[in-house]
């Protein structure tokens, strides 16, 4: 990992291990379907939508996993 990934990747942690950083990460894996299926039946751009705000989500969570 380059050292510009290093500075972001810490970035990510200092905003997200604070306490109100952990109490927006928890709101947002409420909001972002972090743990339930994106899908919408019969709708394909609704269920697009659903897996996009998904997607955010999983890339901060992945942001401040250790390498």
């Amino acid at each position: 990992m380059n050292e510009e990934m290093s500075k972001l990747r810490q970035m990510y942690l200092d905003t997200f291990s604070t306490e109100a950083g952990k109490k927006v990460l928890k709101d947002l894996e409420k909001r972002c379907n972090y743990n339930v299926s994106s899908f919408v039946a019969g709708d394909t751009n609704a269920t697009s939508y659903e897996e996009g705000k998904r997607t955010v989500y999983l890339h901060i969570h992945n942001m401040m996993k250790e390498e």
